[in-house]
C-alpha cells in the first residue's frame, strides 16, 4: 500500500491499540502536491498528531517557528523557497527540528541531503504510510 501523486485508493494502515505519547505534537507537512498533503494530514491526524500544511518553503519556514513544531515532512521541489533552500536556512539558524525529506524525482541525491544535520530520513515517492508513520514516530518525538 502506498500513496503519491494522484493515488486515490487510500486505505488507512492498521491502527495501533497502545497509548500514543505524541498526541498533540505538531508536524509540518510541506509539499506543493495538495492531494499528497491531504493524505498525509489524514494519516498523521488519525494517529493523534496536529498537522500544519505548507505548499511552499516560505510558508513552511513560518510554520516551523512555532515552538510546538516537533518535525517536518519536506518535499524538495516547491515554489518560492524550495526544500534545499529551507534546509540551508534551518542549518544557518541552528534549528533542531528533525526533517524527513520526500522526493518525487529520479535524480534526487541522498548524499547531498546528508550535509544538513536536520535531515533524518529520505523517502522517494510514492510513499508507504507505515514507513512515514514509523519515521515520524522515531524522529519527531525525541
Amino acid at each position: 500500500m502506498f500513496f503519491g501523486v494522484g493515488w486515490e485508493g487510500f486505505i488507512h494502515p492498521k491502527k495501533t491499540e497502545y497509548t500514543k505519547p505524541w498526541v498533540q505534537k505538531m508536524i509540518v507537512v510541506a509539499d506543493d502536491d495538495r492531494i499528497l498533503t491531504q493524505l498525509l494530514t489524514r494519516l498523521l491526524e488519525d494517529e493523534g498528531f496536529e498537522v500544519r500544511v505548507a505548499h511552499d518553503g516560505k510558508c513552511a519556514y513560518e510554520l516551523i517557528q512555532d515552538p510546538k513544531c516537533k518535525g517536518m515532512l519536506l518535499d524538495i521541489r516547491m515554489p518560492c523557497v524550495n526544500g534545499a533552500e529551507l534546509l540551508m536556512l534551518m542549518t544557518a539558524e541552528q534549528s533542531r527540528i528533525p526533517v524527513i525529506v520526500m522526493a518525487g524525482f529520479p535524480d534526487f541525491d541522498e548524499q547531498e541531503m546528508k550535509q544538513f544535520p536536520n535531515v533524518k530520513k529520505f523517502f522517494h515517492k510514492p510513499l508507504f504510510p507505515e514507513d512515514v508513520l514509523n519515521a515520524v514516530r522515531k524522529y519527531a518525538l525525541k
